[in-house]
């Protein structure tokens, strides 16, 4: 396999790595908010948008964390293609 393949798997593993990661924070602090409602009435709803807001970057900062321990343990870093691309664009002379 080549680097651009490489990339596409670890990319594609991430990514559902990353989507299992928000499911359980979010279960989880949604557990919190319903015990947080049992305790004080009324409370716990309230908190719900902030529930999956939280549970999304809590899994995107674990998940960074998490793949970049990979690809330093498994020393991946020259088996991937590089995701950042920049190219100059050439400017068109004016006439």
């Amino acid at each position: 396999m080549n680097k651009k393949i490489n990339t596409v798997v670890f990319i594609v593993v991430g990514t559902i790595v990353n989507i299992l990661l928000a499911m359980f924070f979010i279960s989880l602090l949604m557990v919190v908010a319903f015990k947080v409602n049992t305790i004080w009435p009324g409370h716990g709803v309230p908190m719900l948008p902030f529930v999956f807001i939280a549970g999304i970057v809590l899994a995107m900062l674990v998940y960074q964390r998490i793949s970049h321990w990979v690809v330093e343990r498994f020393g991946l870093s020259d088996k991937l293609d590089s995701l950042i691309h920049f190219k100059k664009r050439k400017k068109k002379p004016r006439d």
